[in-house]
């Protein structure tokens, strides 16, 4: 089973488990309240909303989503009816056609295979402004390990790898976190 699957499969499961977690709030508050009010951002695999789509609303920030999965993508449009929607890969989605001043992606780049998580950071490339922001992540150590959650193979290029990834895509990367659960947050700017 692909994260796709799994994501839709166990999709009620997991957005009652997410909805009561508040790992991450703290750096993704901190992250959303440094952009400029009213600043256009895209939530990549955005789930059911909570905690983080919630987060960038009450920042005053103007959102879109993504996700694959039409089940959480139904529950985020009861909680957020305002806030247009793509049911799409991250690969695959079209972005609205258009440009977005920030992107930010929880989660999800570990559940991509080595080569498809390049292409998403080469296509977050692509849909920012010059000076956009980005927020995700994945962790600084290099390998692969089975998902706690989700019990699916996980990859990591490593802090090394993923720093140079997003150099050549145009980004510097700005710093890095850690939430209380570990996790590890990348925040880049596009330079060009």
């Amino acid at each position: 089973m692909d994260a796709a699957n799994f994501y839709e499969t166990q999709a009620l499961k997991y957005l009652d488990t997410r909805d009561r977690s508040g790992v991450g709030v703290g750096i993704v508050r901190s992250w959303a309240r440094s952009l400029p009010s009213g600043s256009t951002v895209v939530e990549i695999a955005c789930g059911g909303g909570y905690p983080i789509t919630r987060i960038l609303v009450d920042s005053g920030l103007m959102v879109w989503a993504v996700d694959t999965s039409s089940t959480l993508l139904r529950q985020f449009r009861l909680r957020f009816s305002t806030i247009p929607t793509q049911c799409a890969s991250a690969l695959e989605s079209d972005y609205f056609g258009r440009i977005f001043d920030a992107a930010i992606s929880v989660g999800l780049v570990s559940l991509l295979h080595e080569d498809e998580q390049l292409a998403f950071l080469h296509r977050v490339s692509e849909i920012l402004r010059p000076r956009g922001r980005f927020l995700f992540t994945a962790p600084v150590e290099m390998g692969t390990w089975q998902d706690v959650t989700t019990g699916l193979e996980c990859w990591s290029l490593g802090r090394t790898a993923y720093t140079r990834a997003l150099e050549r895509e145009g980004f510097r990367v700005i710093r890095t976190h850690i939430d209380e659960g570990e996790n590890n947050y990348y925040e880049a700017e596009k330079i060009g």
